[in-house]
């Protein structure tokens, strides 16, 4: 059983580094597929009862009456204007070709270069454009401004009529939209296509494509994998695109039926004859994402054992507030539940050290039946017993090694994907050469650290089973060191310190079992 204890805590290990590929976000419901080119098919509007169909002369809410009851007027801006928005933490750039955002800021997240984090994707498609494709999507927009509100209006003087509404939300990240759409310019509304990529695309936690809130869950979409326009059902809270760190979603005033995603668009639409909601462009953070509702901190998937990286999150950011560095956050928080561990710890490790003491005479046990166990079934079970026998004659539990490391793997996990995940690590300096703890070490000095201590570790355990066995973990430490070294430094820095603390407390667990045997 001692072998078993190794292996069960050589598989937890393992298992903690690909638990986002086996527990992360579930797959998006299966969506239904469009005929090629075919548009989304229009839903009841989210605007009040005053919206009417397609095609209907009622002016929907929000919109001039004017501009409903008068579209045979032609109306179009002389050229391109553009025109500037700020938020509380953000600021935008709003085209009148095509009344379209050409630039989404966040100012108080930074890119590489150190400048305001811009999370339009160049060359993506635009927010606030129209699925339907046509001149209101290319030409100006007359632009106005009332009661605070920003106003394009378009309308080609023959039925097709555009109105878009913007401006800044009362809530830090906010933009108010009210857009609505008549005669062939009516239908489903872009809200991105992606987001310029805070974190580089493709890496072991990177996370790209759309995301839709249904109110009880969150599904995720890959839009690169979705060649035809598919629509996504059933009491839609939010709609958008994400990243590792960032969102930006459409919070419609009411629950949206239908939502249809990607096709020839790249895009996530909200597939409504205009739409009225707030628009989110923000970061990941738990508490900023809780306040909005709609179950939007769903979007920062900390995976199985969510609630406790929840937990852990917390403790960490009131540790920040008295240290001021999140590296310095880390190994504080990893040593605290370290020491709340410890009884665990010690119980496993003298557990093993019993199970350790007993191999002789189990080696005696098995030695005996060897042959026999081999080809009689019987034997082997005679053999079993007499196993069993010793354990209740010696009072060792063979899971005594096994259960605690079991214990412990919830906790493991749960700040695994804190580190990774968090978005308070992005940018943020350790010590030294440390600047970024969500980037990896630039010097590879802290995996091969964790790889060292990893080795000695393994030097401290009792080596068990057959040579096979024992070269498999022999190598298991630079197998790690190897994938660690392009994981962020911040998800090193807590392993490196983890085993360090580990090593810290097997000597201190040596230490009182030798205190406590019979001195002759």
């Amino acid at each position: 059983m001692e072998k078993r204890a190794l292996l069960a805590a050589a598989v937890s290990a393992v298992v903690l580094v690909v638990w986002f590929a086996v527990f992360g976000p579930r797959s998006p419901q299966p969506v239904t597929p469009e005929a090629p080119g075919a548009m989304p098919p229009t839903a009841s509007p989210v605007l009040s009862p005053a919206v009417s169909p397609v095609g209907s002369p009622a002016a929907p809410a929000g919109v001039d009456a004017s501009v409903a009851g008068e579209s045979k007027t032609a109306a179009r801006g002389a050229s391109e204007e553009r025109v500037e928005l700020r938020g509380g933490a953000w600021s935008g750039v709003l085209s009148s070709a095509g009344g379209v955002l050409v630039s989404l800021q966040l100012d108080e997240h930074k890119d590489d270069a150190g400048k305001p984090l811009e999370l339009l994707e160049a060359g993506g498609a635009r927010p606030l454009s129209l699925v339907a494709e046509g001149p209101w999507n290319l030409e100006p927009y007359q632009v106005s401004s009332e009661g605070g509100w920003t106003v394009l209006r378009w309308s080609d003087g023959a039925g097709a009529w555009v109105e878009k509404r913007l401006r800044p939300a009362e809530a830090k990240y906010g933009l108010d939209v009210r857009i609505s759409t008549g005669g062939a310019a009516a239908g489903g509304v872009v809200v991105g296509g992606g987001l310029a990529g805070a974190v580089a695309k493709g890496g072991t936690f990177a996370r790209s494509g759309a995301v839709v809130g249904t109110g009880s869950d969150v599904e995720r979409v890959n839009l690169a994998k979705v060649t035809v326009p598919q629509t996504m059902s059933g009491g839609v809270t939010f709609v958008g695109v994400e990243d590792q760190y960032f969102l930006l979603v459409l919070l419609p005033s009411a629950a949206l039926d239908q939502v249809s995603l990607g096709g020839g668009h790249g895009v996530v639409v909200a597939a409504r004859a205009g739409v009225e909601g707030t628009l989110f462009a923000g970061p990941k953070e738990h508490d900023l994402l809780a306040a909005y509702g709609r179950g939007m901190e769903r979007t920062l998937s900390f995976g199985i054992f969510g609630f406790l990286s929840v937990v852990f999150l917390a403790a960490m950011r009131w540790i920040h507030s008295l240290t001021g560095n999140w590296g310095v956050d880390i190994v504080l928080l990893t040593a605290a539940i370290r020491v709340l561990l410890f009884p665990l710890t010690h119980k496993s490790t003298v557990a093993m050290r019993r199970m350790q003491a007993l191999q002789p005479k189990m080696k005696a046990i098995q030695e005996r039946y060897q042959d026999r166990a081999k080809r009689d079934a019987q034997a082997r079970t005679r053999m079993n017993q007499e196993i069993m026998g010793l354990y209740k004659q010696e009072g060792v539990n063979p899971l005594g090694g096994c259960l605690p490391t079991l214990v412990q793997l919830p906790i493991l996990w749960a700040l695994y994907s804190l580190f990774a995940y968090a978005i308070e690590l992005r940018h943020a300096p350790f010590v030294l050469w440390i600047q970024d703890l969500s980037a990896k070490d630039p010097t590879y000095v802290t995996p091969i650290l964790m790889t060292a201590s990893m080795v000695l570790q393994q030097r401290m355990t009792p080596q068990v089973g057959d040579p096979a066995q024992r070269r498999m973990f022999m190598l298991m430490p630079f197998i790690f060191g190897f994938m660690f070294m392009s994981f962020p430094a911040g998800l090193v820095l807590y392993w490196l310190v983890n085993n360090v603390l580990t090593i810290g407390q097997q000597m201190i667990t040596e230490r009182l079992l030798r205190d406590k045997q019979p001195r002759s």
